[in-house]
């Protein structure tokens, strides 16, 4: 489902998906950034495609977010399912990154990706005004991509005062807070994506969010 080409029909890519060999899947994901790029894919087509089809599923997020709706080798998911299970490695969604799921299937254990990318935040849309711009990402150049969607990211969401030292993050830094490393770890990512000045330890706060549906925002820039 994750294609390349926004005005393709998913419909066909989807019942295909649904029924892969979960053992030939799981090989075809064999390293990290194969898996990477191929669940974050998944989830940036599947919510782009559930909600030009039905747009009116956004009133309700919570709702359309646990909702699973896509299958995957046999498996109905979620995008909680994608995101916080497979992409996250199974944490739970509420708890800022700090705490793992309760409950977590066999399924989920084999597919989960190994380690947290907080990388991961910068690219995945669902849907929203200030989510990061869809972008294909390819296994192959997922270091680079990461890495530019990361920095485009923040020149976009994020700023440093001078004057008062105060570093303005996106809320996704605070949402997911262990992701990053801690308010710590946030500002260290700041500092390399030359957001704040090497050397600094500003005040940090938080941009609020903008729920506003936006579909069909894709860039080819990285």
């Amino acid at each position: 489902m994750a294609v390349r080409n926004k005005n393709t029909d998913a419909s066909f890519f989807a019942a295909h998906l649904a029924k892969a060999n979960p053992d030939k899947l799981k090989l075809q994901l064999i390293t990290e950034d194969k898996a990477k790029a191929f669940w974050i894919n998944l989830y940036n087509s599947y919510v782009q495609f559930a909600l030009t089809k039905n747009p009116k599923l956004f009133e309700d997020r919570g709702t359309f977010f646990k909702t699973a709706g896509i299958e995957v080798a046999g498996q109905m998911l979620s995008p909680d399912d994608i995101e916080h299970g497979i992409i996250r490695h199974s944490k739970n969604k509420l708890s800022m990154g700090y705490l793992d799921k309760f409950s977590i299937s066999e399924y989920e254990k084999n597919f989960r990706l190994e380690k947290i990318d907080y990388r991961v935040h910068f690219a995945l849309n669902c849907g929203a005004k200030s989510c990061p711009p869809i972008v294909f990402y390819e296994s192959e150049k997922l270091e680079e991509q990461l890495n530019t969607s990361t920095r485009l990211y923040l020149k976009k969401f994020a700023s440093h005062d001078a004057k008062s030292n105060v570093a303005m993050a996106p809320v996704l830094c605070s949402w997911f807070k262990a992701d990053f490393g801690g308010e710590e770890g946030v500002i260290d990512i700041l500092i390399k994506n030359k957001i704040v000045p090497t050397g600094n330890s500003p005040d940090l706060k938080y941009l609020d969010y903008d729920w506003t549906l936006s579909l069909g925002n894709y860039t080819r820039e990285n």
